[in-house]
């Protein structure tokens, strides 16, 4: 018996250190699971929280609308409109030749192109961006396997008027950003400030019903009001087009400024394109070559030798010089145009034949009077060695030098604008200064920006810049541009019931540093209505073939587009008749267009 109560009572005591055992072994997992627990809810409870709740909330970005381009008037010059996108997704087509006959007509892409695309080894691909809806719809109606038709973010940008103004709007990438024109210049004022949307989701990020949600609104960018006319930037377009058409030519530009302002209600290139469709293009047309590109003015710019010799006093009106048809100057002959055009008949002549009869020779000898300081003081005064300052990316200044790098004949050919290259934009600004009555204008092209709400975000004053002659140096420049049109280079230019003034050039241009023999620029500028002046019209064209002087290429584009700018500006001729004779150039030694222009409404 006490055999078996040994027995037992070691089994009782090995129980019993057993039951320790699991105590003490419990004990330790629920010291350790409480440790743990302190840890998860106290010490880190709140990190863990929040890290949780970041892997369970997703936010996205809200693109902003992209402001509108307008023109004076508010009529769309650029937009955006809802566009989508067709993609790919090459692992799941089913059929991919059927598949992509179907979609290529769709798409306007070769069949080829498409079938590569849903071949690839790639895992996504898009097919076509910025579609409009009739293609979104069509290409979902098909429900076509691994083919997926979305919204765009985005939206399309579009331009309603096409290449009406196309130099000057600009374009947009794929992905909205400005990359041209107006449309690159306030890139950051038209995109607006995209927004976002923060939500719960779960593991496949979808939206958790009833979860929080917080939602920061897209601001939509301004609208860009530009100074254009989109009738007139139309009509420059047309005519400009029409010119270089008609004469073969390599393209030009056509410049329209309100002098008083600096108000650019024109400025037409050739060639253009179509924003729509830049890619289709070349990037030589993308180009704003008004501002971008410095060219031999030639005789327009003895405006320029004319207001030096009279405004610094070194030769008065009646200073006469040797009317002679060659001069030697630094080792060249000088010539005057062979167009059959003399002065008065006289041994000597004025600055006012000078210009009139735009005779190089004298304009030579005038600039060397002057010398190259005071050449050099007004060709600064009217900043052609800088950007005007034009709210369009890429101006160029001229290539004016330093009077130091004017060796040899260049005072004297400078003198009738060769060896001096300038803007088309500067040159209209420069006679925008006559007709004003001396003051530079920085060239206007941007009026306003109005914001999602209509309020007015920023207004642009038009600014003067400097003066750069007396107003009795204007008036006296004024009236010999008129004599250009009554007995000159331009005589016989009739818009009948308005008063006309200008300049003719013809400039043989300069390529790759050289002048190419039978190459030439034909411009003219001139000033409606020359009795009340307000308005600048600059026509350039360049490398016109067969005809290429200024007075038979460029003058008749100026008139066919000073008519419609004077009546749509409603400025009314003296006789109300005259506005129904017609335009046209004709012979004759009389003064055409002497009547006063009376302004029926200035905007």
């Amino acid at each position: 018996m006490r055999r078996s109560a040994k027995i037992k009572e070691g089994e009782r005591g090995r129980l019993r250190g057993r039951s320790l055992l699991l105590f003490w072994a419990f004990f330790a997992v629920g010291a350790l699971l409480l440790a743990r627990l302190y840890v998860v809810q106290l010490k880190d409870g709140a990190g863990l929280a929040a890290k949780a709740s970041e892997e369970q909330v997703a936010t996205f970005t809200v693109n902003a609308r992209r402001g509108d381009i307008v023109d004076r008037f508010g009529t769309v010059f650029a937009t955006t409109l809802p566009s989508y996108s067709i993609a790919v997704r090459p692992h799941s087509v089913v059929h991919g030749s059927a598949e992509a006959a179907q979609l290529a007509p769709l798409l306007g892409e070769p069949v080829r192109d498409v079938v590569a695309a849903m071949r690839s080894t790639q895992p996504f691909l898009y097919l076509a961006r910025n579609q409009p809806k009739q293609v979104y719809q069509a290409v979902s109606a098909l429900s076509l396997p691994g083919v997926e038709a979305d919204a765009e973010p985005m939206g399309r940008r579009v331009a309603p008027q096409s290449e009406v103004g196309s130099t000057v709007v600009g374009f947009t990438g794929v992905d909205d950003q400005g990359l041209a024109g107006v449309e690159y210049q306030f890139n950051e004022e038209l995109a607006g400030h995209a927004g976002s949307v923060t939500e719960e989701t779960d593991a496949a990020v979808r939206p958790i019903p009833f979860g929080r949600r917080i939602v920061d609104p897209a601001q939509p960018g301004d609208t860009v009001v530009l100074t254009i006319d989109r009738t007139l930037q139309f009509d420059a377009d047309q005519i400009l087009h029409a010119t270089v058409q008609r004469y073969s030519a390599q393209g030009g530009s056509i410049i329209v400024m309100r002098a008083r302002t600096g108000e650019v209600l024109a400025l037409a290139n050739a060639p253009d394109f179509d924003p729509n469709r830049y890619d289709r293009s070349p990037a030589a047309a993308w180009r704003n070559q008004a501002i971008t590109d410095p060219y031999e003015p030639g005789s327009t710019f003895k405006l320029i030798m004319a207001t030096a010799a009279l405004d610094s006093g070194k030769v008065s009106i009646d200073d006469t010089f040797p009317a002679v048809d060659e001069l030697h100057v630094g080792g060249r002959i000088i010539h005057n145009a062979d167009d059959g055009l003399l002065a008065s008949g006289h041994a000597d002549e004025t600055v006012d034949d000078i210009v009139t009869f735009s005779h190089n020779v004298g304009a030579a000898e005038v600039a060397m009077r002057l010398g190259k300081q005071t050449m050099f003081d007004y060709i600064r005064r009217f900043g052609f060695d800088e950007p005007t300052g034009i709210d369009l990316p890429g101006e160029s200044a001229g290539i004016v030098g330093t009077p130091d790098d004017w060796w040899g004949s260049r005072l004297a050919t400078i003198g009738f604008g060769q060896g001096v290259s300038v803007t088309p934009l500067s040159l209209a600004r420069a006679y925008a200064a006559v007709a004003n009555g001396g003051d530079l204008m920085r060239p206007l092209l941007v009026r306003y920006l109005v914001a999602p709400d209509s309020h007015i975000v920023r207004s642009y004053e038009p600014q003067t810049v400097r003066r750069v002659m007396a107003p009795q140096t204007a008036a006296a420049v004024l009236a010999i541009l008129r004599d250009v049109v009554r007995r000159g280079t331009a005589k016989g230019l009739s818009l009948p019931g308005y008063a006309l003034a200008g300049k003719t050039g013809t400039a043989q241009m300069v390529i790759d540093g050289q002048y190419v023999p039978g190459a030439y620029t034909a411009s003219f500028v001139g000033i409606v209505p020359a009795d009340n002046p307000q308005y600048v019209i600059l026509v350039k064209i360049d490398r016109p073939e067969g005809a290429y002087y200024g007075s038979v290429v460029a003058a008749p584009a100026f008139l066919a587009l000073a008519r419609k700018v004077l009546w749509r500006e409603g400025v009314l001729p003296k006789t109300p008749s005259a506005a129904l004779d017609g335009v046209g150039v004709r012979g004759g030694r009389t003064a055409a267009g002497e009547t006063t222009g009376e302004t029926r409404n200035q905007l």
